[in-house]
């Protein structure tokens, strides 16, 4: 009953990584077809402020919430780089913070080159884009091997406590629940490790603001950006 409870609870942990994987893929696939729209829109002579809420409209399924969102914000004329640092918090993508870094080094500075720069991260996303999908294909293997060794044992384990129910009386005294609460364990053990195999390691988020690490600090503070050595 125990392991039974576990499992329910970090079932999306330990099963869930396809579908996580498939999000992040599509979250940089919008992405990446919202950074080429916001630079043709701006390449018609279009600020930044007009430029989000005219690609806002058609953008994908994956970030068109978040970019609601932004475009709320500036609605009601909050400041653009704080609406875009709310936006990144929004999308929880480190391939995001590159977009919103870039986009509010601009909206502060109102430099020009902002469409090269785009290009070029719209470029890198559908590099990215390339990159995960070859992985996700590769990877898919791994998890459907996860879920039939999975399969198989909880399937012999209930065809056993049916039809060989003597084989599985000294699993109720005492030391057979120790023993198998030891069998469960290293099962576990096994299936959290092939899980590691057939995961992706995504690098950690750089842009962050003061008000994601104290509750009391403000969310109009400057945004920080974290060093990693």
């Amino acid at each position: 009953a125990v392991v039974l409870g576990v499992l329910v609870a970090f079932w999306d942990r330990a099963f869930g990584g396809e579908r996580q994987e498939r999000a992040a893929i599509g979250r940089i696939e919008g992405l990446a077809g919202w950074i080429e729209a916001l630079r043709d829109t701006i390449a018609g002579a279009v600020g930044l402020e007009q430029a989000i809420p005219a690609t806002a409209v058609n953008a994908a399924p994956s970030i068109r919430p978040s970019l609601n969102l932004l475009v709320d914000r500036l609605r009601v004329r909050e400041p653009l780089p704080d609406a875009l640092m709310k936006f990144s918090e929004d999308l929880d993508d480190p391939s995001a913070d590159l977009v919103v870094a870039a986009l509010i080094l601009n909206a502060r500075l109102r430099g020009p080159g902002l469409r090269d720069v785009l290009t070029a991260l719209a470029s890198s996303a559908r590099d990215e884009l390339d990159v995960r999908r070859r992985v996700e294909s590769s990877r898919r293997s791994t998890r459907r091997s996860v879920q039939v060794v999975v399969g198989v044992i909880v399937g012999v384990a209930a065809l056993l406590v049916v039809f060989n129910r003597t084989y599985v009386e000294p699993y109720g005294t005492l030391e057979g629940q120790l023993v198998l609460s030891g069998v469960l364990g290293v099962f576990g053990l096994s299936v959290l490790w092939l899980r590691r195999l057939s995961g992706v390691a995504e690098p950690e988020r750089f842009l962050i603001t003061p008000g994601m690490a104290s509750p009391s600090t403000s969310v109009l503070a400057p945004p920080t950006v974290r060093r990693e050595a």
